[in-house]
């Protein structure tokens, strides 16, 4: 008896695949197998969180100084260029050159899509996350340049934040603001009665090195008190701010 044995597909045949990593495959993949600390709130750090070849676009079609505004009247010191609705129907897109806006109106639809918020709730707050919020939210995300002078005193974020993830952009090799990450603080036993932005009613358990390609994220409750210390040197801290916003 005889066996035929059909011949192997030829290889040159086939379209050419792309073995470039899909950016956010990849950082769904470092977000759902990272480890997430559970006090004094539930917050992880995530790095590296892009794959490198597209960190190096983030950081070389980041947007000029004289693109970013003030965010708001309590943070001069933070320029913001928002990727996705700002909450009046306005984003700072068309604001942007080419090949800048393409980039980031597909960063804004890759990263705001419903599948990565997923995993950020997931990953922070399990699947009752997911349940309780996915079809409820979206996602806030505008790019941040802060100035010498910048700082956060300690707050919990607003309530329709229930996730929060800012996305570290130095230059790779660059750590002139390693000491500016995100501070996590835990509130000094009897000091209840004092200005909860006072950076003396707390103590630091961590503050997240702001370093390349890095993610610092967490769950936002009436616990998650966070600062960033005053930036006391001239800097130019870049970082990509996403949130999973409630819906009005």
């Amino acid at each position: 008896m005889s066996t035929t044995i059909a011949p192997a597909a030829s290889v040159e045949s086939k379209p050419q695949a792309s073995f470039n990593e899909i950016p956010t495959v990849h950082a769904e993949y470092a977000l759902r197998n990272a480890k997430v600390n559970t006090w004094p709130f539930r917050h992880a750090v995530v790095r590296p969180i892009f794959p490198a070849w597209y960190y190096q676009d983030l950081t070389s079609l980041f947007p000029a100084d004289d693109a970013f505004v003030p965010l708001n009247k309590y943070h001069p010191d933070r320029g913001a260029v928002f990727l996705t609705d700002r909450g009046d129907g306005t984003d700072d897109l068309g604001r942007l050159p080419e090949p800048q806006r393409a980039f980031w109106a597909d960063f804004a639809r890759s990263f705001g899509s419903d599948r990565f918020r997923a995993a950020l709730l997931d990953r922070i707050g399990g699947e009752s996350y997911v349940d309780r919020y996915l079809s409820r939210s979206r996602a806030l995300i505008h790019l941040s340049l802060d100035r010498c002078g910048y700082q956060i005193a300690p707050h919990t974020d607003v309530a329709k934040k229930i996730v929060t993830a800012v996305f570290y952009l130095p230059d790779v090799g660059d750590f002139t603001n390693e000491p500016y990450g995100t501070s996590v603080l835990v509130q000094k036993p009897g000091a209840e009665q004092m200005n909860p932005q006072d950076w003396n009613r707390y103590d630091i358990a961590y503050t997240a090195p702001f370093i390349a390609n890095s993610l610092f994220t967490f769950a936002v409750g009436t616990n998650s008190w966070h600062a960033v210390k005053p930036v006391d040197k001239p800097t130019r801290r870049r970082s990509i701010q996403y949130f999973v916003f409630l819906n009005d």
